[in-house]
């Protein structure tokens, strides 16, 4: 059970920075950061145990590989969109063009109701923006720059 462990808090380790939304080939790399040897079939594992225990949460995007969050506790985000009633909490996105990465949002625009025709209701929403990363944004101004002799 050593193994399983150490390869279990590889995988886990790899969402250390929590602003990532990672895919699996993702969470590889990182996690071979601990454990040099651990396998894409092994983190395929370890993400299915992970996420049946709720340690950690499927983002799909259309169109996009299956991404993985740490998944919020329950009462870590008890807020409401709907004047006064509580809402489920849920992420929204930021998807860069550029280099594929997906970013979570820490904001939310609220209730939609005013988006949609009159009579329905909204029971859920998901947002995801779609652009260039501050990373990539920098490094298309530094290669659009003079260079400086």
């Amino acid at each position: 059970m050593q193994r399983l462990t150490r390869q279990r808090n590889a995988v886990f380790s790899a969402f250390s920075d929590t602003g990532l939304v990672l895919t699996a080939p993702e969470i590889l790399e990182r996690a071979r950061a601990i454990v040099p040897e651990i396998s894409l079939s092994t983190v395929y594992r370890q993400v299915s145990m992970l996420l049946a225990d709720g340690e950690i949460a499927k983002v799909e995007l259309p169109g996009e590989p299956a991404r993985y969050e740490v998944a919020c506790k329950p009462d870590a985000h008890r807020h409401s969109h709907h004047h006064g009633e509580e809402a489920d909490h849920h992420h929204h996105y930021f998807h860069c063009g550029s280099c594929g990465q997906v970013f979570m949002l820490h904001a939310c625009p609220g209730p939609m109701t005013d988006l949609v025709p009159k009579g329905f209701r909204v029971t859920s929403h998901e947002v995801t923006l779609h652009g260039v990363c501050a990373a990539c944004a920098g490094a298309a101004r530094k290669a659009r720059s003079p260079k400086a002799h």
